[in-house]
């Protein structure tokens, strides 16, 4: 997991380098009011919902939920609104339901729901989100989700 983690982050992070250059291209514009109605300003929003249940004579469950945001430059002079952002959010559940093979418990049982998802303002937006549940022997249920999003004003 910790090396599909880091290629995940290295992804991200080529994407975002890869937008950022590209929100510099061309010379600064000034914006006509007909051009700034339709226009936000530059955000990004990242959300991790988190959730693990398990029943047995032995249950464990644990969760992680992180988000991150960050701004970038202005690449238009006078028109700061216009920021390239981008946003990434991760969440893992495990759960562990299992009656070490005695006889007469109820069955056991392990579940995890996880969902991550955000998005961007811009006229050239980026969102990747990969979700993905394990289930392994002796009632391991385990699912990891990322969701990263990019905003930039290119070409204006």
């Amino acid at each position: 997991m910790a090396n599909t983690r880091a290629l995940t982050l290295a992804l991200a992070t080529g994407i975002f380098a890869a937008g950022a250059a590209a929100a510099h291209a061309g010379n600064a514009v000034r914006l006509t009011n007909r051009q700034l109605d339709r226009i936000t300003a530059g955000a990004a929003n990242v959300f991790s919902s988190t959730d693990a249940q398990a029943l047995g004579v032995i249950a464990l469950t644990g969760t992680t939920a992180n988000s991150v945001v960050a701004g970038g430059t202005v690449p238009y002079p006078g028109q700061p609104g216009l920021v390239d952002t981008a946003g990434a959010a991760d969440g893992t559940a495990l759960a562990v339901g299992t009656n070490l093979g005695l006889q007469g418990e109820p069955a056991p049982s392990s579940g995890t729901a996880v969902t991550t998802g955000g998005t961007a303002n811009g006229n050239l937006v980026i969102t990747t989100t990969v979700n993905q549940t394990f289930h392994g022997a002796g009632g391991v249920t385990f699912q990891a989700g990322w969701t990263f999003v990019y905003g930039a004003w290119v070409g204006l």
